[in-house]
């Protein structure tokens, strides 16, 4: 409504005076605010999804389903500042599936139409979760969607190799470096040539992001920009539990 006014003509208070500009904050400051606020918004989410639950009757599917997500992706950042900084990230990440099957138990139908969980059906995976996520390649109208289409994909090809065929002729209606990517990952994920040559590929395709703007949008978790620093790919180090192999990097999973 303010912003309608304005356009309208009334006149709005004078900002007060501006100090001198800051700078770029120092990396080990940018660490800590993401922390913080991860730490935040995962206890602001978990809050809401409680009062959701407890409503009469419960919310609808579709705003828990948010507040899952918004809770996910504070409770995956923070886990994966620990596991760069070699900290086993399993207490962070395990607020996910108690909160999902925490809501599932009182609206199973949560994730009926909602086929895109990004990296917590890869965790779940991986961790044995166990959550009913879909898993079936994207449809065709989410060519377009480029970040959309790789999650699906990924997805997918880690649940069954029966995608992997479909995987290798995939291809979004923009965005080669996301073909790119989900190729690398593809080519890894099936044995196609030498793994440890896929790896390092794959390595500097998530490396990529942080300047890329293929993923300026993209979730923070997923390292676009200076979140990078602060990142894993989870998708890497996924493959790589499956097929038993390692980089000698942070994104190898090492806590089993």
């Amino acid at each position: 409504m303010r912003f309608l006014k304005s356009l309208l003509g009334k006149q709005s208070a004078p900002e007060p005076p501006r100090g001198p500009a800051k700078g770029p904050i120092s990396d080990a400051e940018f660490r800590r605010n993401v922390a913080r606020g991860a730490a935040d918004g995962v206890a602001a989410n978990t809050q809401r999804l409680a009062e959701k639950l407890a409503a009469t009757p419960p919310a609808h599917p579709g705003d828990l389903f948010y507040v899952l997500g918004r809770l996910s992706h504070s409770a995956m950042m923070s886990a994966l500042i620990d596991w760069q900084g070699g900290i086993d990230p399993r207490p962070r990440l395990a607020v996910i599936p108690e909160a999902y099957n925490r809501a599932l138990a009182v609206r199973p139908d949560i994730l009926v139409g909602h086929a895109n969980p990004g990296l917590v059906a890869v965790l779940s995976g991986m961790l044995g979760w166990g959550l009913p996520f879909e898993t079936a390649p994207p449809p065709e109208e989410e060519r377009k969607f480029a970040l959309l289409w790789l999650d699906r994909w990924v997805i997918a090809g880690l649940a069954s190799p029966d995608c992997w065929p479909a995987m290798a002729t995939a291809t979004p209606l923009k965005g080669t470096f996301i073909a790119k990517t989900l190729g690398d990952y593809r080519a890894l994920l099936t044995g196609e040539g030498d793994p440890q040559v896929a790896i390092r590929r794959c390595i500097a395709n998530f490396e990529r992001r942080a300047t890329h703007p293929a993923f300026t949008n993209a979730a923070t978790e997923m390292g676009p920009g200076r979140y990078n620093m602060l990142s894993i790919d989870v998708v890497l180090a996924t493959i790589m539990k499956q097929r038993g192999l390692v980089s000698g990097t942070v994104h190898d999973w090492v806590w089993d």
